[in-house]
């Protein structure tokens, strides 16, 4: 193992996964869809070596900002209640993803569903994240009113925003993924909704040695039996 200075991590089983061999800085943990246990391995490590919050902040071979940190069963378990939603619904509009960041859940999420899946952001320069051009740059509302989704997902909302309230109130379908205490508005919990419980949940805050996990994924205006 290099030391921390050089950003480098080693997994024993396969090291060119984990490396890249030019720089040895850090890999991008979402170049792909890693297993749960890949990926929670990965971040204990960052963990021992007080790398977590640099590696969350771009500092990695990507320049990527993390916030929750997909797995694939993670994107599976979501997937999988999306589809379950979709599959009742007589129309096809699109899934929509607001406030998506680089759009790496939507790009993840799409090939596992039965629907379109579009990816928006504000982008209003909030934090340095790498908004690919197939992001489209829209508001969250905006997006609402021009696609008319059959679902809505938001992954780490901004602290205090209050537009996840507004579109929970819409009464459409909506994944709310994050950390209640860290990220959009604590209100928007008095409205009805379902925690998911999810055991494959990982975000930048977690506590990875221990297995302190602070993150969930919350359904307003969805059926028990869908999940």
């Amino acid at each position: 193992m290099k030391s921390r200075g050089t950003r480098h991590y080693e997994l024993s089983e396969d090291d060119s996964a984990m490396t890249h061999p030019s720089n040895n800085e850090y890999m991008d943990i979402h170049s792909s869809l890693l297993t749960y246990e890949k990926v929670l391995e990965f971040f204990r490590h960052l963990e021992r070596t007080g790398d977590v919050k640099s590696y969350c902040n771009g500092s990695n071979i990507a320049g990527r900002w993390f916030f929750q940190i997909f797995s694939k069963e993670f994107v599976e378990e979501l997937a999988k209640v999306l589809n379950t939603a979709l599959g009742r619904r007589r129309k096809n509009p699109p899934v929509l993803e607001v406030m998506c960041g680089d759009g790496r859940l939507t790009e993840f999420l799409e090939p596992m569903i039965k629907r379109r899946c579009i990816a928006t952001d504000s982008k209003d320069g909030r934090y340095n994240i790498g908004y690919p051009k197939w992001v489209e740059t829209i508001d969250a509302l905006d997006a609402i009113a021009k696609y008319s989704p059959s679902f809505v997902i938001m992954c780490w909302e901004p602290y205090l925003s209050m537009t996840g309230i507004e579109i929970v109130k819409l009464g459409i379908p909506t994944a709310w993924i994050g950390n209640p205490k860290m990220c959009g508005h604590t209100d928007i919990f008095e409205n009805l909704h379902i925690p998911f419980q999810s055991k494959f949940a990982l975000s930048r805050h977690d506590y990875f040695a221990e297995r302190e996990f602070k993150t969930d994924v919350f359904f307003f205006n969805c059926k028990p039996e869908w999940l």
